[in-house]
């Protein structure tokens, strides 16, 4: 249960605040200016209109008592057109800005967002804390626009405020004092229900993103089969009506109590409000104002009454919101847990010679050591193979020569430098891995989806179609319409859901076009059938001749023609050599290689 930050000091209030500016100004700099210049404009403009009106109602006073000209009139009329035809035209842009902030911080943050996640690297983004932020972060980030609209809005009545308190002040100053001095209980009533508020969305983030994802699965189709089957839909909407019933009672009870003391406080500002209408009618009964100042002063009360409280409640509301924000400037602040190094790999035809010496490895939030003292070495365009029970650390390993996570002890080396030294772009280019748990972009076309092996160059329409026969899409091909250019889900218009073993097969294919010096197969035909696996597996030999090829697997009918096979056990290498040598041993490979065989017979 997370319960930490629910305070939030006023100097981290004013930092957040003064980060939330810059953050807006710095998407959209002319419109976020003219949208803050435009709001101080609009938030002044009822105070200056019951100004001019005041004026012009006691012109027409004069004029009926004194018989003067009506014409005399014209001036004043002139000048309140032309300040509401000002305020219109004001108020329209002020809106189109709107209109702009709003399109560009809802489409422009994800990408700012997505650009720094992607900066942090896996091993960042794998700690629960930091999950939950991110969670929690993307929630807030579309309503950046509305909180920067806020703290405008704040400044301009604080302006209003000021300009009104002094009006106030002069004309009923005891009245002014009970105003303000009603208003610092409910000041503090809203901060501390605002505090309930946060923390239990804060509390409850884990619980949260547990039974959004049981409500994802509820309504995801690729789900619906088994749950209809097994009428698992039950026990799952239990899960997520037992979170949502909780939520909204602990929520809705914070909200009575605010809104309870609210109307308590409220109260007083009310019975003040009247008091003061009575002292300006007084003054005007006793000749000391006129009608013209009566409808200021009562309009500057109005607002100043309505300022005050709006000043209080968008502090508390911008504190509460700030409490939130915070969070999202403290993912903007994230650092990588793994830096990037600046030594450039050359990409070259030749893969760089792949040395791990005594590497040990254990994953952040675990004490067991996942990899122990390992020592490998993979020469350029060796072929090797690398199997193992489940828990033996193979997929560790390729996370590891990927650098997705620093190693505890040793080192990797490519060619000699460390790799945490090397500029990780740099690496990447000469590398590709087609992970187990592989992407499927269902959004896009078939064409499209082999391409992103590679997408930083321009589309190469011979070599796709070739990585796509090597990896036998070709057998499928033929059943969609049209052809590379078919959407890979049915719910696209006009497109279509491929089984499970022809999104492996497109997976692989995308890494054949990927065409890298380095590439990494971490059990790449697992929802495939033994004969397309065997066709496949002869292309990856034959495709990447003279490259480096690592495959991990379970299956040993894919391992075979590896040029070095490594058995790993408990982090290490336990045995290492080809298949006939490995057999000969009759150790652990062996054993799994005759156990799996007897299930072929």
């Amino acid at each position: 249960m997370e319960t930490k930050e629910t305070k939030l000091s006023f100097v981290q209030f004013l930092g957040v605040l003064r980060w939330l500016i810059a953050y807006n100004v710095r998407l959209a700099p002319v419109a976020a200016i003219l949208d803050f210049l435009s709001t101080i404009f609009l938030t002044l403009s009822p105070l200056v209109n019951a100004y001019i009106f005041a004026r012009l109602l006691d012109r027409i006073i004069d004029i009926v008592a004194t018989g003067a000209d009506p014409k005399d009139i014209i001036p004043m009329l002139g000048i309140l057109l032309a300040y509401n035809l000002l305020t219109s035209a004001v108020s329209h842009g002020n809106s189109y800005l709107s209109n702009i902030m709003n399109n560009v911080t809802w489409f422009k943050s994800p990408q700012v967002l997505y650009r720094h996640i992607h900066s942090l690297g896996i091993q960042t983004l794998e700690n629960p804390e930091a999950v939950n932020k991110v969670q929690r972060s993307r929630e807030v980030l579309g309503m950046l626009y509305g909180d920067f609209d806020r703290v405008t809005t704040f400044v301009a009545r604080v302006i209003t405020l000021i300009v009104t308190t002094v009006v106030v002040v002069k004309i009923m100053p005891i009245v002014a004092v009970v105003i303000f001095v009603s208003m610092i209980p409910g000041l503090a009533s809203n901060r501390y229900y605002m505090r309930q508020s946060w923390k239990l969305y804060r509390d409850e983030t884990e619980r949260k993103r547990k039974a959004g994802t049981v409500f994802n699965s509820l309504i995801e189709t690729s789900n619906l089969q088994e749950i209809v089957i097994t009428s698992a839909y039950d026990y799952l909407n239990t899960i997520y009506s037992k979170f949502a019933d909780r939520y909204s009672k602990a929520d809705l009870a914070i909200m009575r109590g605010w809104r309870l003391f609210g109307f308590l406080f409220g109260s007083i500002t009310v019975t003040a409000s009247i008091f003061g209408y009575f002292t300006i009618l007084k003054n005007l009964f006793k000749g000391l104002i006129s009608v013209g100042d009566v409808t200021f002063q009562m309009r500057s009360l109005d607002i100043f009454v309505s300022n005050l409280g709006m000043v209080a409640g968008t502090y508390v509301s911008l504190y509460e919101r700030c409490m939130r924000i915070k969070e999202v400037k403290e993912v903007f602040d994230m650092k990588p847990v793994v830096s990037d190094g600046d030594v450039i790999l050359e990409v070259s035809e030749q893969a760089p010679v792949i040395a791990l010496k005594k590497v040990s490895f254990k994953y952040p939030s675990s004490d067991r050591h996942v990899i122990n003292g390992l020592d490998l070495e993979i020469k350029p365009g060796e072929r090797i193979a690398i199997v193992g029970e489940n828990g033996a650390g193979k997929t560790t390993l390729v996370k590891l020569l990927s650098r997705f996570y620093k190693v505890n002890k040793g080192g990797i080396y490519l060619d000699g430098k460390n790799i945490n030294d090397v500029k990780i772009d740099s690496w990447y280019k000469n590398l590709g891995v087609l992970f187990q748990d592989y992407n499927t972009y269902s959004s896009l076309t078939l064409k499209e989806n082999i391409w992103l092996g590679n997408s930083q160059t321009e589309l190469d329409e011979t070599k796709m179609e070739l990585a796509a026969n090597k990896a036998n899409v070709n057998s499928f091909l033929s059943g969609y319409k049209k052809g590379y250019e078919q959407v890979l889900s049915e719910k696209f218009k006009g497109g279509t859901r491929p089984s499970t073993g022809q999104w492996q097969k497109i997976a692989i294919a995308r890494f054949f076009y990927r065409n890298s010096p380095v590439v990494i197969f971490d059990e790449p035909t697992a929802s495939i059938d033994a004969v397309s696996e065997a066709e496949i597996f002869g292309q990856i030999y034959e495709f990447f001749k003279n490259k480096t090829v690592i495959i991990i697997s379970h299956r040993f009918s894919t391992v075979r023609n590896a040029d070095k096979i490594y058995v790993l056990d408990e982090g290490k290498i336990a045995e290492s050599g080809n298949h006939e040598e490995l057999m000969k041993l009759k150790g652990k490979y062996h054993k799994a290689f005759t156990i799996q065989a007897e299930g072929y017979k």
